[in-house]
């Protein structure tokens, strides 16, 4: 069966359209004092318990950040505090997200702090995940993927952690950002529980995107080679 250089081409463009398709919030970017921040990936909302918060940036050696006011914090997403993502255009696959300012103790008299992630998957079921800080480079994940540090957790630096693939293949309605008590090491006062930015979240469409996509190119394959064949 011949193929045309056309649909080839077309072809070689979808295998890469995940790179070209791949969208960031940044919190850095963020609207600060509303309720709601909207983007071309999601909706934001920011909570206080079940009162609705509002968004506000903090800097700490160099890296920024988004939280909620209020909490011990007063920017950052504190225990009872959440930051809820709702995706737009349907499910998307997540292909990383971006947290900082979550230490291991003792800086700041904080706890091994841990982030809470909730999930809802494209069949409405949902699972919660934890992200503890271990120690200064070192972090664990309880979701898909890997751990990256990207700044130290000490006190002259950010504690800045990249989680890759969370989900595996799931694709995602809703990520609910929030947190939790971590476990107090033996001579911290403890006075300061777990809280953290959110600095970014990139994510694609979900692969039902792509497949649909392909049967398109897929169509337009057969409609040259008949026109080929006719002429």
């Amino acid at each position: 069966m011949k193929i045309s250089k056309t649909f080839v081409a077309a072809a070689l463009a979808a295998l890469s359209i995940g790179s070209a398709y791949a969208a960031t919030d940044y919190g850095s970017s963020f609207a600060t004092g509303v309720h709601t921040y909207d983007t071309s990936l999601a909706t934001y909302t920011a909570w206080n318990g079940e009162d609705a918060g509002t968004f506000a940036k903090k800097t700490w050696a160099s890296e920024t950040g988004v939280g909620v006011t209020g909490g011990n914090s007063g920017a950052e997403i504190d225990v009872g505090q959440s930051i809820v993502a709702a995706f737009k255009g349907g499910a998307q696959y997540i292909e990383s997200f971006v947290i900082g300012l979550l230490f291991d103790g003792p800086e700041f008299s904080d706890v091994m702090e841990k982030a809470k992630i909730t999930a809802t998957f494209l069949d409405g079921t949902s699972a919660t995940y934890y992200l503890t800080a271990a120690d200064i480079i070192n972090a664990s994940w309880t979701g898909s993927g890997s751990v990256t540090n990207l700044s130290p957790a000490t006190g002259n630096t950010a504690g800045v952690w990249k989680i890759s693939n969370p989900f595996g293949s799931k694709a995602i309605t809703n990520l609910v950002f929030s947190a939790v008590n971590g476990t107090c090491k033996t001579g911290n006062t403890c006075s300061s529980q777990s809280d953290y930015t959110l600095m970014s979240v990139t994510a694609v469409p979900e692969a039902e995107t792509y497949a649909m996509m392909l049967a398109g190119l897929g169509m337009v394959g057969a409609i040259v080679r008949r026109r080929k064949k006719s002429a």
